[in-house]
């Protein structure tokens, strides 16, 4: 590639040489030629005339040559003026005095004039008369050419070539902006880019009117409109118009509020024309005339855009701006020179100044647009290679775990395409033999070998992943449904060929399964039945290495995965043959030395032994029956049999080998107990299912220990704690637990979550000393006893060791998971009053004040905590018997809410108070949060509600105009129709939508889930205000308030409270209200506590008050007394 490209440098060296030879060459040639022909465009002959003046009318005079009879047309060019054309004062041609024209039309237009001349004109004089219609105005510079009509039009084609030439290019550039802003209108993504687009509306009608005003200039425009009046308005109102398109870019490129400027230009211009036109039309004064007053506002808009620019481009940093700068000031530059030269020229013409610093500007901006391309094009290659890295293995360049759950994800939320879609699971088989034996380095040449094979035999590379340290996928669909058992012989020959060099075999363990309607739910029971054949084959080829194969290397290498399964075959026969009367001997002779409970089932007679023991345990009819699933039937958990009979009818309907399930049985008092049934199928050569032998463990109270992490269990440390021990004078706790370890079984499966489980345990184990014992509780918790210290600053150093050591684990995984643990501790101050419930209940406290304060730290008991956790359930449960019983102990209070201006009582807000039993009046405080957790918020605010609205029906009898404030939970908006129960209530007692404000604060409002949105809709639908409660404590962002769309702000009583302590809050809440007020919306300032706080809160010009000032919150009879019944 870098070869390629230095060639390619050479080249274009050569290139421009050969160029720059050719260009001396051929100027060399010409300087040489002595004869040369010159062709010209322009025919026409120039002749001098006489000038006279005579009051205003000036007079070209001259006698036509002799020699004049074949040249027979007059060109000439006048500005704003009539001209008359007489032959010996006959007149032959006049313009500008035509009877049926308008009469507010003074000025006849700048044009060309062709005048043909009758034969036989040489030596006859000839008289151009021009005549101003303003005052002392004779327009451009004079001169009479001769020629014929064709010799005139290609000299006026000649002398406008160069600008018709720009023109035509700015005119190219505006028809291209069009195009490209129409045809991104009609793309589906146009809100996303509307601001791009508007530029390039804007662009190309500016290009398009200043086109349109420079061809007219340089007279191009004549060849298609032949009408010097029609000409003269396209050029006053094209000249008069480019500004607006103008400022409208402008406006889209900036960013600041000054950008507010160009929109105010735009109206000072429109309005110019405006009255412009209407001063013409009147007869009044001419738009030639007025033309001083348009370049003044162009001039107003040179030096605005120059400041304007370079205050986005250098003190804001507007990206924009800093691309559009040089452009702007391109054209800026040029049209204040076109300004200045039209004046020291007087009127007379303009200049190629404008068309020119336009296209320059256009050309640049072209230049910005095509480097921004290439830069996006750049940046979209870095980041499709970023995303190509994340989604690769670097060893085996394989796509990786990542690409395959996107892959899941996907097929997931395709149903259709997860019906026709099929996995093959790929493991490479004694991968760590060879690490071990071989080194790391041939492990990961294994790996790559492995990898390239099975390239070579899936040929859709895409679709192959490396999703584990030795583990490959391989997803396919319905097309290659039926070569997949080719393609797996193919590997398998690969793997063989590839090997035979190599100091170690190669051998890949296959399993692969397609999706089968009504089983597969997710992609993850196609990959489950995939793994089942899998760990069939591998656990095969293990039986094989354990029968009489001395070495696996060799055996692997001479035989294929077939044979391998033969002998797997062969193998198990001595199982198959043995008789069942020996079977269930073995399960008498060692099922006295267990306490889990060995059974065999005989598939052939349906038959069911377990050892005799379960009879103690189980209300099991017998310890031997026929009719295996009938009788379960009898001692299976009800809930669980279906779940069993399932499972069963997928054992003989599969060729799965291996049973493993969690169900509950009845004890001997006909209460359900967790157990553990795990088995072994043996089969017969076809695959049929013989028999099955394993054995039941129970998985709850009576476990003792945890096979999983191999700790002691829960029941373990039950005994061992209720035993008295003389030495627990002191000691301490330290209970556990994995965070989020629910998560983790989710996403990685519930064989990883034991391998973390598992690997916890040995983290544990490593910081344990002698003197501590540790115990396995339950899913993911570990309990650790240490009697040697009673100091609780040792529970946290343990602990701090044992995460480093989990984190350690972590790392040394590859960070394949990461997760963290939290822990709680507590202190064991003697042994007199340890006891077992009380322990565990103390310490999942512990652990659970870890988790609720971040996670991954160490919570040490705390009494103080532990009574406001007591104190916070005893109050849960007595707001749960407050809803019980018709709503005891709750009350309605209300607050007066006060029109600032008038100081007249403008409304309340109802607040709900509880009062208990126990505990007296509980602050709102520690009692809404606890509604809100238990949901009691719904049926208590139901209640609520009822209340407030009743009770302003009967007070609007006495002051219509009165308001109350009702306060709604998130959680009543989320969870519950809470939108009809305030339209119900309102249809009860009769009461209209404008005498309630509904208040929600602010972190409520941003939950922003639908139940939240279709509340807010209903809310404006019915006419009901919204009012934001505590303003200033939440997110307090004013972009918000445009989405939440309120119409009350509440401004709360902490920021009122530091406004009025200190200068820089109350300037701050000022500004606050002073923008509020801007978005139309009303202020309430809540906390107002004396009349010196109001005093300076009336500053502000809040819309309404509401504190202690005027009342505290009370109940009904007292909110009549003091502020309905005094009026």
């Amino acid at each position: 590639m870098r070869g390629n490209m230095k060639i390619q440098k050479r080249l274009w060296i050569a290139l421009v040489t050969f160029g720059l030879f050719a260009i001396v060459f051929s100027t060399w040639i010409y300087n040489q030629s002595t004869s040369r022909e010159k062709l010209s465009f322009d025919g026409t002959v120039t002749f001098e005339a006489t000038q006279e003046v005579e009051g205003e009318i000036k007079t070209e005079n001259m006698v036509l040559p002799e020699k004049f009879n074949g040249q027979r047309s007059l060109l000439f060019k006048t500005t704003h003026t009539a001209v008359e054309v007489l032959l010996d004062g006959e007149e032959i041609y006049q313009y500008g005095r035509d009877e049926n024209a308008p009469k507010f039309l003074k000025s006849p237009g700048s044009c060309w004039h062709i005048v043909d001349l009758p034969e036989n004109s040489a030596g006859k004089k000839l008289e151009v008369r021009i005549l101003p219609v303003y005052s002392k105005y004779y327009g451009n510079e004079f001169s009479l050419s001769f020629g014929t009509r064709g010799d005139c039009i290609l000299r006026i084609l000649k002398d406008s070539f160069g600008i018709s030439l720009i023109s035509c290019g700015i005119l190219f550039s505006g028809i291209v902006s069009l195009i490209l802003y129409f045809s991104s209108m009609r793309k589906k993504n146009r809100a996303k880019s509307v601001g791009k687009n508007e530029i390039l509306l804007n662009l190309g009608i500016f290009s398009l009117l200043i086109a349109i005003w420079s061809l007219q200039q340089c007279g191009f425009m004549q060849l298609l409109i032949p009408d010097g009046r029609t000409l003269y308005f396209v050029d006053l109102f094209s000249f008069l118009l480019f500004p607006v398109p103008f400022t409208f870019l402008l406006y889209d490129i900036c960013k600041s509020k000054y950008r507010k400027g160009a929109l105010y230009l735009a109206i000072l211009f429109l309005l110019n024309m405006a009255v412009q036109v209407i001063l013409q039309c009147a007869g009044i004064i001419d738009i030639f005339l007025m033309l001083p007053m348009t370049h003044i506002l162009m001039l107003v808009t040179v030096v605005y855009t120059l400041m304007l620019i370079h205050y986005e481009a250098e003190k804001i940093e507007n990206e924009a701006a800093r691309e559009f700068k040089y452009p702007l000031y391109i054209i800026m530059v040029s049209g204040a020179a076109e300004l200045a030269l039209y004046y020291i020229r007087n009127f007379e013409t303009t200049s190629i100044f404008l068309p020119l610093g336009t296209m320059g500007f256009i050309v640049s901006l072209i230049w910005i647009q095509v480097y921004r391309y290439y830069d996006q094009y750049v940046q979209k290659q870095k980041i499709a290679y970023l995303q190509k890295m994340a989604n690769m293995d670097m060893l085996t360049e394989a796509m990786n775990r990542n690409a395959y759950e996107n892959m899941i994800k996907y097929l997931d939320e395709q149903e259709i395409e997860l019906r026709t879609t099929g996995v093959v699971l790929l493991d490479v088989d004694n991968l760590k033999e060879i690490n071990d034996n071989f080194g790391h380095e041939k492990g990961d040449e294994a790996l790559k070998l492995c990898y390239q094979c099975i390239r070579r035999a899936f040929k859709n590379e895409k679709n192959c992943f490396r999703i584990g340290g030795d583990e490959f996928a391989y997803v396919y669909h319905s097309e290659e449904k039926e070569q997949i058992p080719g393609c797996i012989n193919v590997l398998e020959r690969t793997l063989k060929e590839t090997s035979r060099d190599l100091s170690y075999p190669l051998s890949i363990s296959t399993g692969y399964a397609y999706y089968i309607p009504d089983t597969d739910i997710d992609f993850k029971d196609i990959v489950r039945r995939s793994d089942t054949m899998l760990y069939r084959q591998k656990r095969r080829k293990k039986v094989a290495k354990t029968t009489g194969t001395e070495n696996t290397f060799s055996y692997m290498e001479k035989h294929p995965a077939e044979d391998i399964i033969d002998e797997v075959i062969l193998h198990e026969k001595k199982y198959q043959d043995m008789p069942l009367d020996e079977l269930c001997s073995m399960i008498d002779l060692i099922s006295p030395t267990t306490d889990n409970y060995p059974y065999v089932i005989d598939f052939r007679t349906d038959y069911y032994y377990i050892a005799p023991q379960a009879l103690e345990r189980f209300c099991i009819p017998k310890n031997a029956f026929h009719k295996v699933m009938e009788y379960h039937r009898d001692f299976v958990y009800g809930p669980d049999y279906a779940k069993l009979k399932a499972e069963f009818d997928d054992l003989l309907s599969t060729e799965r080998c291996t049973h493993n399930m969690e169900y509950r049985w009845m004890d001997l008092k006909k209460r359900p107990v967790w157990i553990k049934c795990k088995g072994h199928l043996i089969r017969d050569a076809k695959m049929k299912p013989l028999y099955m032998i394993g054995c039941i463990n129970e998985i709850g109270g009576k476990q003792k220990a945890d096979n999983v992490s191999g700790f002691l269990g829960e029941t373990g440390f039950r005994e061992y704690i209720s035993n008295p021990v003389p030495t627990w004078k002191k000691g301490y706790l330290l209970r556990v637990g994995i965070d989020h370890f629910k998560e983790i079984n989710e996403k990685f499966s519930m064989e990883y979550g034991d391998f973390i489980l598992r690997e916890t345990a040995a983290c544990i184990s490593s910081c344990m000393s002698e003197k501590q014992r540790v115990y396995k509780l339950m899913a993911d918790e570990f309990l650790i006893l240490d009697v040697s210290s009673d100091d609780t600053k040792e529970a946290g150093k343990l602990f701090i060791k044992i995460r480093e050591s989990i984190d350690q684990f972590v790392e040394e995984n590859d960070f394949e998971v990461m997760y963290t643990i939290s822990g709680g501790s507590l202190a064991l101050h003697s042994s007199e009053n340890i006891e077992y419930s009380k322990v565990m209940k103390l310490t999942d406290f512990s652990l659970n004040e870890a988790k609720k304060r971040g996670r991954n730290r160490c919570y040490i008991f705390d009494e103080k905590d532990y009574s406001r956790f007591i104190r916070k359930g005893e109050i849960t449960q007595e707001l749960r018997e407050a809803t019980r019983n018709g709503f005891q102990g709750f009350v309605t209070f209300y607050q007066p809410v006060i029109e600032a201006k008038s100081g007249r009582l403008s409304g309340a807000e109802s607040l709900m108070r509880f009062s208990s039993s126990k505990f007296g009046m509980v602050s709102p405080v520690e009692f809404i949060p606890i509604l809100e957790e238990t949901g009691l918020i719904i049926p208590v605010g139901r209640w609520m509600m009822k209340e407030a609205m009743e009770k302003c029906s009967q007070i609007r009898k006495v002051i219509p105009g009165f308001k109350v404030n009702i306060n709604i939970s998130q959680v009543q908006v989320s969870k519950s129709d809470v939108i009809i129960d305030i339209a119900d209530e309102m249809e009860k007692v009769g009461l209209s939508p404008e005498a309630m404000n509904i208040e929600l604060t602010e972190s409520d409002l941003l939950e922003g889930d639908i139940n939240t949105q279709h509340f807010l809709k209903e809310l404006k639908r019915m006419g009901i205000k919204l009012a934001l409660d505590d303003f200033g404590t939440g997110y307090s962002n004013f972009h918000y308030l445009s989405e939440l769309d309120p119409e009350i702000i509440k401004i709360d009583r902490s920021f009122t409270s530091s406004a009025v302590a200190d200068e820089k809050e109350y300037y701050l809440l000022k500004q606050f209200c002073r923008m509020i007020h801007n978005l139309g919306l009303k202020i309430c300032i809540e906390g107002v506590e004396n009349q010196e706080e109001w005093a300076k809160i009336q500053k502000l010009e809040p819309d309404f008050g509401q504190g202690f000032f005027w009342g505290r919150p009370c109940g009904y009879d007292e909110f009549v007394r003091q502020f309905i019944e005094k009026k």
